[in-house]
């Protein structure tokens, strides 16, 4: 299934609560899409830096809204005092200024690596998943066996952000393991084989000048700036219920608590932001209702949004979204999405179709394109 079949079965689902709204959403979100589904095939998740809906964002919300149809929070009360608080602390760190240090010549380092489960079918010899989202169709039911694949994507950020930025997507796809019919892994490599870059690409790494993601010109795409909102950043308001207000307009998100948590937690997890939006960005998450303390782990507390959604419940229509936040730094350091009541024995309970782990360092060095 590529991006436009994705379109186009989205709008085959109902929301008659809302669909004027859905259908703005659903605009922005493939329109801000880094990897255009007219570029060469290759895997297309990024970091989420690009945007604040980056293509990770982008596929999930898309993928969570074709699963489901609407979606509501599962509690309309605000968030959690506790919730408030660790959101509270991190903005502080953050105004602190605790970043990493960039020195003349090095790099910020921010490597995403990226998990997700994929269904396939061995009677037809298919894969259940779309090859952009990773998101499982409604035909799950059918499938035999189940790949838990792994990514890596680096990007090298200049101390000069108007200096070239270099992104790193040569690694290739690691298979973590296979549940069900094995022969799901032999399945899988006939396709990767066939379709090398599927699995990885060997060109995958370019120079993006000034952080600026340049497309095809064959395509109808724009470049742009692998920091979406960086034109704005001088214009873009810092009190967080007047920001919360800016991203709910420019995410077209009224009234869609869940798109903005999702898509703001992503856009932090880039650390590209100037440190007084990425703060007030912090505050924001903290006017959102549903959200809650799930877990502590050291200085990684979780945050969790559990939505609602409406139509096909194949995934058991409990959809779970979370952020680690790392008190000590500020930063959004993993976010996961969950379907806990989904119905197969396939997909073991607690683990989450689609994840990713940000870790951020300063190198003294970048791979040359």
């Amino acid at each position: 299934m590529d991006l436009l079949t994705l379109v186009r079965e989205i709008g085959k689902t109902p929301d008659t609560a809302a669909p004027d709204r859905i259908a703005r959403s659903r605009e922005h979100l493939l329109a801000s899409l880094p990897d255009g589904p007219s570029r060469r095939p290759r895997r297309r998740w990024v970091l989420g830096g690009s945007a604040a809906l980056g293509s990770l964002v982008a596929a999930a919300t898309v993928a969570a809204v074709v699963i489901g149809g609407t979606v509501a929070p599962v509690v309309s009360q605000p968030a959690s005092a506790a919730a408030i608080d660790v959101l509270n602390e991190a903005a502080g760190v953050v105004i602190t200024g605790v970043d990493p240090a960039v020195g003349a010549g090095q790099y910020l380092f921010i490597r995403e690596t990226f998990d997700l489960v994929r269904l396939w079918d061995i009677d037809d010899d298919s894969d259940l998943s779309d090859p952009v989202t990773g998101f499982n169709s409604p035909l799950l039911k059918s499938s035999e066996g189940a790949l838990f694949l792994r990514g890596t994507r680096d990007l090298y950020v200049p101390r000069d952000r108007t200096g070239d930025w270099v992104l790193d997507d040569r690694a290739p796809t690691e298979v973590i393991d296979v549940v069900g019919d094995p022969g799901t892994l032999a399945a899988y490599e006939r396709l990767t084989a066939k379709f090398p870059e599927s699995d990885a690409d060997p060109g995958g790494i370019e120079a993006l000048p000034g952080g600026l993601q340049e497309y095809d010109p064959k395509t109808t795409e724009d470049d742009r700036y692998w920091d979406q909102f960086r034109e704005s950043y001088d214009d873009i308001p810092r009190e967080p219920r007047a920001l919360l207000a800016w991203y709910r307009e420019h995410l077209f998100a009224e009234g869609d608590d869940w798109v903005v948590f999702q898509s703001v937690g992503r856009t932090l997890s880039s650390d590209v932001m100037p440190a007084d939006l990425r703060a007030a960005s912090l505050h924001v998450l903290g006017l959102l209702n549903g959200v809650d303390v799930a877990g502590k782990a050291d200085t990684v507390v979780t945050l969790e949004m559990p939505v609602q959604q409406g139509g096909d419940d194949d995934f058991g229509g409990l959809l779970v979204s979370e952020l680690d936040i790392d008190t000590s730094t500020g930063r959004i350091v993993g976010v996961r999405e969950s379907y806990p009541n989904h119905p197969t024995d396939l997909w073991p309970a607690g683990v989450p179709w689609v994840s990713w782990k940000i870790d951020v360092t300063v190198v003294d060095q970048a791979p040359t394109p």
